[in-house]
């Protein structure tokens, strides 16, 4: 799932974004959770350090359940729910490329990926709306078969600069030679980027859990920017997903 795959859509999976997972940062709630820049209380756990509130912030996500959006515009957009503890998930990706609207499901099962496809006028199995394929992860991070809702916020392992933008909001930097990968580029991408550190806005709940995160990824040769804004709500929420039964996945070779 390198960046074309991901954020534009094309024929082998046209829209996954390793569920970078973002939000723009700003007033507002999300599913009934207080969202950046409202309330007058920073995070408790940061005491003031805005990179401790981002840390502990992003690190809290990897704990309990989660819903997530990712919004990118006319690129299209991914919708799910994740448990980050057993790798299990299940996301719809939708967008539309020269006309053609596609859909692709996935499903996470005990971190094993799932992925069914469907494109008008295409008969080809796995990507046919009917059958599903099993992905091996060969790829690896930024990959399809690599994809984790839960692995995009790590990206933020690579912020600096980090300051406080309100009460519970926080800006800063990402490098993409660092994190590209979790955010859906792939590393033939990466070695075309002429801007390396982009900026990022993220934003916490009453809890200090993030709740949103929004960057714009480059241009990079005839492509366009595509700004990702990102939302995480109703943690805990209930997971229960089952991989496709045999007769549903597609005959290799």
């Amino acid at each position: 799932m390198n960046r074309r795959t991901m954020m534009r859509g094309g024929a082998a999976l046209v829209m996954a974004a390793a569920l970078a997972v973002s939000g723009c940062a700003g007033n507002g709630t999300v599913n009934g959770d207080t969202a950046a820049g409202s309330g007058d209380a920073k995070p408790a756990e940061a005491a003031g350090d805005a990179t401790a509130a981002l840390v502990a912030g992003a690190a809290k996500l990897q704990e309990q359940s989660f819903k997530t959006t990712i919004d990118m515009g006319t690129s299209g957009n991914i919708s799910g729910v994740m448990d980050p503890k057993t790798k299990t998930g299940e996301f719809l990706m939708e967008a539309e490329a020269e006309g053609t609207k596609m859909k692709t499901e996935m499903r996470i099962v005990e971190g094993t990926n799932y992925v069914r496809i469907t494109m008008p006028g295409v008969d080809i199995p796995g990507m046919d709306g009917k059958t599903w394929r099993k992905l091996g992860g060969a790829g690896g991070t930024g990959t399809l078969g690599g994809f984790d809702a839960s692995d995009t916020v790590k990206s933020l392992e690579a912020a600096t600069d980090v300051k406080w933008a309100g009460d519970k909001a926080v800006t800063g930097t990402i490098d993409l030679t660092k994190a590209g990968q979790q955010l859906g580029m792939g590393t033939s991408d990466l070695g075309k980027l002429t801007t390396k550190t982009i900026p990022f806005e993220a934003g916490f709940d009453g809890e200090g859990r993030l709740v949103t995160y929004a960057l714009t990824i480059p241009a990079i040769g005839t492509d366009t920017p595509v700004k990702m804004n990102m939302t995480y709500s109703d943690f805990g929420t209930p997971v229960d997903i089952k991989a496709p039964a045999a007769s549903e996945l597609a005959k290799e070779g």
